[in-house]
C-alpha cells in the first residue's frame, strides 16, 4: 500500500482527466494504456478510493496476463468470482439468480459453452442492472490485455450505466480483442512517465529518509530515459536489495561499491520481451552492451561472427528496436535504452565472451581491410582499440595506428588516447619508439581521465622492465594510476617505484605519503630525471609535493611555471587546495585544460567534499565521504582528510558520536596536523566547551609552527578566535591574535583574512571585520563566514544582518548547533530572531494545491484524500484562506485564484 501510494504521487493531471471523463452522468467506458510498470494499477486503485469516497461501488477486475490460460477468454470467471467477493456490496434479491446465469455460461471443464452470443450480453446486462439498482457502480479492469475478448463484459457494463475503468498494456492494442475494446472507449488516456524530480522522490519514499544521495544520483544515471516508470524504479531497487549493494552505513543507507553499475533485475519487461524473441536476440542485446553501440556498418562484421546472415542480424536489431531494448540514433547508432539495461545485457553475455567478441570484430575488418581496403581507419582504429591485446597487429598496422593517434590528438583526444594505447602494447619496452609514445599517452591520459589505460603499461613493466630512459615515465604511470585510483599496485616492482622520493633523495617515498606504508620489502627503486621532466612530470611532482607535504611555495612555483601571475584569485585558490590536500584543484589550477578534473574515483570524491564543505552543501559532502569509504580502495591521504571534514559537519549538526567516530578513524598523518587539530577545535566548541578549544589552539598552533606545517594554520587559528569571542574567552583571544602576527606570507590572502578578522574581533573594529567577511565570501568559504558573522554579531552596532546572515548559511549546512547559537546572540542582543524573506501575502503551496482540487470541482472530503490530510485540516485551510483573500465561498476562491488576483506559492 506505501509502494502504490508513492506511485501515485505527481499523478494530479491524470487523476484529474479522469475525473472529468467519468464526472457525466450514464455509463462511461475510459481506457487506460501505458508500458509495463508505469504504474496503471496503482492509478487505477486510486480512481476507486476517490469514487468509493464519493459513495459509488466499486468492482475491482484483476485480469492480468494469461488470464485466459485456464479458458476465461471473455473473462466471466473473473467477474463472477469479483461479484461473489463483493456480495454483500451489491445487495439486492435478484442479484443471486443474475450472478447464477453468467456462471452458467462456461461449461463444466471451464470452457465458455458460447461465443459472444445474444445469451451473453442478456446475461451480463441483466447481471449489471440487477447492481445498479442500489445506486451508481463502478467496474475498474485491470490488464484487461490479459484476456482474449475483453469487450463483452465491459461494455455490457456501460449499457447498464455503469462507470469503466480498463487498463492495457501499450504495445498489446493490436490484438482483434483489445482493438475492439479500444474502438468503442469513449476515451483513451495514455499514462506517461513520472517527471523526473517525481521519480527521485519515489526513490527517497521507498528507501527511506536515511538514504544517501549517491544512491539517488546513481540510480537516475543508470535509468536514463526508464527512470519516469515507477515499475522499473522500484524493481531497480528491489534488485539492490537483494544483491547486497544497498547497505547500512553508519546510519545511511549507502551504494557500496559505488563505481560498479546500477542493473536492471533480470525480470524487467524490456528484457523479457528480448528473451521472447529468442536466444540470438539474446545473445545480439549482449554484444551491443558489449560493443557499446553498434554502428550500421557493423551488421556485417558483427553477423559474420555470430554465424548468421546481416539480413538477419538487422531483421533482428530491428525486433530488439522496436521492442524497447536498444534505440537508434539519427546518424544510425545502435545501443541499449539505459546503462543499466545494457550491464544487465553484457553481464549475461560474460565478460570472457565479451573479450572475444570484440577481438573477432577487430581482426575481421583488419583482415578484409588488408585484402581489399576501403575500410574507415576511424572505425578500423576504435575496433582494433577496442578488441585489446588479443588482436595482433603488424609493424606496419602499428605505425599506422601511431600516425593516426598524433593527428587525433588535438580535436579528438578521446579517441587518440584509446589508440596509442593500442599500439604501444606492440612496441618493445626497451625500444626508443617506445618511450615517445609513453610520452603522448600518459599527456593524453591525464586529458581524458583514462588512467585505468596505464595498468597495462605497470603490467608489462613488472614483467619485461624497460629501458633506462623510460623509467620514470612508467614511475609517473604507476603515480597517477595510484592517485586516482587509490588502489596500490600488485606488482612488486612497481611497488619499488612508488616507494622512491618524489622530489630526490632523503624524502619520504610517494607511497608512505599516499598509503601510508612502504608498498615493496626491497629497497626503492631510484629514478633518474629524464625529457618527461619538462613536459608533465615536472608538474605532478611539484602539485604531489603541496598536496602531500603542505608546501604552498611548490604549488606556486608550479602555477608560475604554467604561466600563472600574480595577483590572481587563482593563487588564492591555490593556496587553499594545498592547505587541505586536495590534489584535484591543484591539477586544476597547475595544468589548466590538460588535466580532466575528476568527477569519480579517490581524487574526484574527495574533491567534492572539499568543494561541498566550502560552498555548505554539506548533504552532498557527507555523501562523497560516504563514497569513498566504501569503494574499496585503501586507506590514503585524502581518505584520512575526508574523514575530519566528516568530523567537522557531524560536530555542527549535533551528531557527537559520529563527529568523535570520524575523528578516530582519520589516522594522525603528520601532513593532517593541522587539519586535524582544526577539526579537534570545532569540535570542543561545537560540544560546548569553548574553553577547551581555545586552549587545544593555543597549544597546536606553536608547535605546528615550529614544525613548519604553516599550511592552514590561519584557517586553525582564526576559528578559534572565533570560538574565543562567542565564549568570552577574551584573554585567549588576544594570545591567538598574537599567534596570528607570527605567521608567515601576509601577502596570501587566507592568512590576511585571518589577520584581519582577529584584529577585528579582538579590538571589536568592525570595518577590519566586515573587509574579513568579504574576503570570505570572495573565496567561498561558508562555514568560516558563518562563524564569523556569529562572533561580530556579538559586537555589532546592529547586529540583525549579521545574524541573518549566519542563521541562513547554519539553515543551509543543516548545522543545529550552529543554529542554536544563533538563537543565544540574538537573545543576548534583545533583538528579533532572524526570518527567512517571505512575502505575507503568499499562498502556502498545500493552500494553492487546494484552490486548484477545488477548481477541479473535488469536495472538501476529496480533497483530503488526495493530499492525505484530515477533512478537518482542509476545513481549517480554506477558514484561513476566506480571512486572508477576502473571498466568502470556494467557488469565489477558485474564480479568484483563475484570474490571477492570488500569489504563487512561497519557496
Amino acid at each position: 500500500m506505501a509502494r502504490a501510494r508513492a506511485v501515485i504521487r505527481g499523478r494530479d493531471h491524470e487523476l484529474s482527466a479522469l475525473r472529468t471523463a467519468l464526472t457525466p452522468d450514464g455509463g462511461r467506458l475510459v481506457v487506460l494504456k501505458g508500458p509495463a510498470g508505469i504504474g496503471r494499477t496503482a492509478l487505477l486503485d486510486e480512481v476507486g478510493r476517490l469514487l468509493a469516497a464519493d459513495g459509488v461501488r466499486v468492482l475491482p477486475l484483476r485480469l492480468g496476463a494469461g488470464a485466459d490460460s485456464g479458458g476465461d477468454a471473455f473473462a466471466l470467471a473473473a467477474l463472477v468470482r469479483a461479484v461473489r467477493e463483493r456480495f454483500e456490496q451489491f445487495q439486492d434479491t435478484g442479484l443471486p439468480e443474475a450472478l447464477s446465469t453468467v456462471a452458467q455460461l462456461r461449461a463444466p471443464g471451464g470452457q465458455d459453452s458460447v461465443g459472444w452470443t445474444p445469451s451473453m450480453v442478456a446475461a451480463l446486462g441483466s447481471l449489471f442492472d440487477t447492481m445498479g439498482r442500489q445506486g451508481r457502480v463502478a467496474v475498474l479492469a485491470d490488464d484487461v490485455h490479459g484476456v482474449a475478448e475483453p469487450a463483452p463484459v465491459l461494455t455490457a457494463a456501460r449499457r447498464s450505466g455503469c462507470l469503466v475503468v480498463a487498463t492495457c498494456e501499450e504495445g498489446t492494442e493490436h490484438g482483434p480483442g483489445l482493438a475492439e475494446l479500444l474502438a468503442d472507449a469513449d476515451q483513451v488516456m495514455t499514462i506517461g512517465p513520472l517527471a523526473d524530480e517525481v521519480a527521485e522522490s519515489l526513490i527517497r519514499r521507498a528507501l527511506g529518509s536515511r538514504l544517501d544521495d549517491g544512491v539517488v544520483t546513481a540510480v537516475r544515471t543508470a535509468l536514463g530515459p526508464l527512470l519516469g516508470n515507477p515499475g522499473t524504479v522500484l524493481g531497480t531497487l528491489d534488485e539492490l536489495h537483494r544483491s547486497g549493494r544497498l547497505i547500512d552505513f553508519r546510519g545511511q543507507l549507502c551504494l557500496r561499491a559505488p563505481a560498479e553499475p546500477v542493473a536492471l533485475p533480470a525480470d524487467h519487461p524490456l528484457l523479457r520481451r528480448a528473451a521472447a524473441l529468442g536466444g540470438p536476440a539474446v545473445r545480439l542485446l549482449g554484444a551491443v552492451a558489449v560493443l557499446n553501440d553498434l554502428g550500421m556498418d557493423d551488421v556485417p562484421l558483427l553477423a559474420e561472427t555470430f554465424g548468421s546472415r546481416p539480413a538477419d542480424c538487422g531483421r533482428l536489431l530491428d525486433l530488439l528496436i522496436e521492442a524497447g531494448a536498444l534505440t537508434a540514433d539519427r546518424a544510425g547508432r545502435i545501443s541499449c535504452r539505459c546503462p543499466a539495461l545494457a550491464a544487465t545485457a553484457a553481464g549475461r553475455f560474460g565478460a570472457h565472451r565479451g573479450i572475444e567478441l570484440r577481438a573477432s570484430v577487430a581482426e575481421r575488418l583488419l583482415i578484409r581491410h588488408r585484402r581489399h581496403g576501403g575500410a574507415d581507419p576511424v572505425a578500423l582504429a576504435d575496433h582494433i582499440a577496442r578488441g585489446g591485446a588479443a588482436v595482433p597487429l603488424d609493424d606496419d598496422t602499428v605505425r599506422w595506428l601511431l600516425d593516426l593517434s598524433a593527428a587525433a590528438e588535438r580535436d579528438e583526444p578521446e579517441r587518440a588516447v584509446l589508440w596509442y594505447s593500442a599500439a604501444l602494447r606492440c612496441l618493445p619496452p626497451q625500444g626508443p619508439e617506445y618511450s615517445r609514445t609513453l610520452i603522448s599517452l600518459l599527456a593524453l591520459v591525464v586529458r581524458t581521465g583514462r588512467y585505468e589505460l596505464l595498468r597495462e603499461v605497470l603490467t608489462r613493466y613488472a614483467e619485461h622492465g624497460c629501458a633506462e630512459d623510460s623509467l620514470e615515465e612508467v614511475r609517473l604511470a604507476a603515480v597517477l594510476v595510484a592517485v586516482h585510483t587509490g588502489e596500490p599496485p600488485a606488482e612488486r616492482a612497481v611497488g619499488a617505484l612508488l616507494d622512491a622520493p618524489l622530489t630526490g633523495p632523503g624524502t619520504t617515498g610517494f607511497s608512505e605519503l599516499w598509503f601510508g606504508r612502504r608498498l615493496a620489502s626491497g629497497a626503492a627503486q631510484p629514478v633518474r630525471p629524464t625529457a618527461v621532466r619538462e613536459r608533465i612530470g615536472a608538474e605532478w611532482t611539484d602539485l604531489l609535493d603541496a598536496a602531500f607535504r603542505g608546501d604552498v611555495d611548490a604549488a606556486e612555483r608550479a602555477w608560475r611555471n604554467s604561466g600563472g601571475t600574480a595577483p590572481s584569485p587563482e593563487l588564492d585558490q591555490l593556496h587553499d587546495a594545498a592547505s587541505v590536500a586536495d590534489v584535484a584543484d591543484l591539477g586544476r589550477l597547475v595544468i589548466g585544460a590538460r588535466y580532466r578534473v575528476p568527477v569519480t574515483g579517490v581524487l574526484g570524491a574527495y574533491h567534492r567534499v572539499v568543494s561541498g564543505y566550502a560552498d555548505a552543501a554539506w548533504t552532498q559532502a557527507m555523501s562523497a565521504v560516504r563514497e569513498l569509504e566504501l569503494s574499496g580502495a585503501e586507506d590514503t591521504l585524502a581518505h584520512h582528510a575526508a574523514r575530519l571534514f566528516a568530523s567537522d559537519m557531524c560536530a555542527a549538526r549535533g551528531e557527537f558520536a559520529s563527529a568523535t567516530q570520524w575523528l578516530a578513524d582519520a589516522k594522525p598523518v603528520p601532513r593532517l596536523a593541522v587539519m586535524r587539530a582544526w577539526a579537534r577545535v570545532g569540535l570542543a566548541a561545537r560540544a560546548g566547551d569553548d574553553g577547551g578549544a581555545v586552549r587545544e589552539a593555543l597549544r597546536s598552533g606553536p608547535r605546528l609552527l615550529g614544525t613548519g606545517l604553516h599550511a592552514g594554520l590561519s584557517s586553525l587559528l582564526s576559528r578559534a578566535v572565533r570560538i574565543a569571542v562567542l565564549g568570552d574567552e577574551h584573554a585567549g583571544a588576544a594570545e591567538l591574535l598574537a599567534q596570528i602576527e607570527l605567521l608567515p606570507h601576509e601577502d596570501r590572502a587566507d592568512v590576511r583574512e585571518g589577520l584581519l578578522l582577529a584584529r577585528g574581533l579582538v579590538h571589536r573594529d568592525l570595518r577590519c571585520a566586515r573587509s574579513a567577511t568579504e574576503l570570505m565570501r570572495t573565496r567561498g568559504d561558508l562555514p568560516a563566514l558563518l562563524e564569523s558573522c556569529l562572533a561580530v554579531a556579538r559586537f555589532a552596532p546592529d547586529p540583525r544582518p549579521w545574524l541573518l546572515e549566519a542563521h541562513t548559511l547554519a539553515t543551509r549546512c543543516g548545522a543545529s548547533v550552529l543554529l542554536g547559537r544563533v538563537r543565544e546572540v540574538t537573545r543576548e542582543r534583545g533583538v528579533p530572531a532572524p526570518r527567512a524573506r517571505v512575502r505575507r501575502d503568499a499562498l502556502a503551496v498545500t493552500e494553492q494545491r487546494i484552490i486548484e482540487l477545488i477548481g477541479e470541482g473535488l469536495t472538501n472530503r476529496q480533497i483530503a484524500l488526495r493530499l492525505q490530510l484530515s477533512e478537518k485540516t482542509v476545513e481549517n485551510y480554506l477558514t484561513r484562506l476566506f480571512a486572508r483573500t477576502g473571498c466568502r465561498s470556494r467557488v469565489e476562491l477558485a474564480a479568484a485564484s483563475l484570474s490571477g488576483r492570488l500569489t504563487r506559492p512561497a519557496t
